[in-house]
């Protein structure tokens, strides 16, 4: 009886699960580098990721984002909620674990906070100024998608944030800037 390639295939997928299941039994996972410690053996884990990233090809990075594009676009909602809560507390950890207890880097500490304040508003306008059409239609396009997304809640507070800042503006400062929404 000669078998189809598909049947081969799914011939072959029962055989090697049979063989798991047989030799695996009820033995606990098998721990690489068992002398290292849980957060040493994470971080081993996170640098060679980062290394099989890295020495991807670009066919293997494309084949990569289309399958996890396909992934997240067949999660049920309530996958996508626990997901969500994951990432949020791994980067509450991550900011945790880098930040430590070193205060905030500041840039130019030979400049008064103020001074600080107007030379980035200045790179920041001339940062917009250089923008190309279709980085500022990027922008507009995150921004709008941002605030649809916005609870009622983070909604208020944005307003409550501009009246408050709109009115600690001195005279100068209001005749510049287009009144808040």
């Amino acid at each position: 009886m000669k078998l189809s390639p598909e049947e081969r295939k799914e011939r072959i997928k029962e055989y090697q699960r049979e063989y798991y299941e047989r030799n695996r039994g009820d033995r606990p996972r098998r721990i690489l580098f068992p002398n290292l410690t849980e957060e040493e053996r994470k971080e081993r884990k996170r640098e060679d990721n980062k290394r099989y990233r890295q020495n991807m090809t670009e066919e293997q990075k494309e084949t990569t984002k289309e399958y996890n594009k396909r992934y997240r676009q067949n999660m049920t909602e309530e996958q996508k909620e626990e997901r969500k809560v994951k990432r949020n507390e791994y980067q509450r950890e991550y900011y945790e674990r880098n930040r430590g207890d070193r205060p905030r880097r500041i840039l130019f500490p030979n400049l008064t906070e103020e001074e600080r304040k107007e030379k980035k508003r200045e790179d920041n306008k001339r940062y917009r100024q250089n923008m190309t059409e279709e980085q500022k239609e990027k922008l507009k396009e995150y921004d709008k998608r941002r605030y649809q997304n916005m609870t009622e809640e983070q909604k208020e507070e944005r307003r409550e944030y501009y009246k408050r800042r709109y009115q600690n503006m001195t005279e100068e400062q209001k005749n510049k800037t287009i009144t808040p929404h």
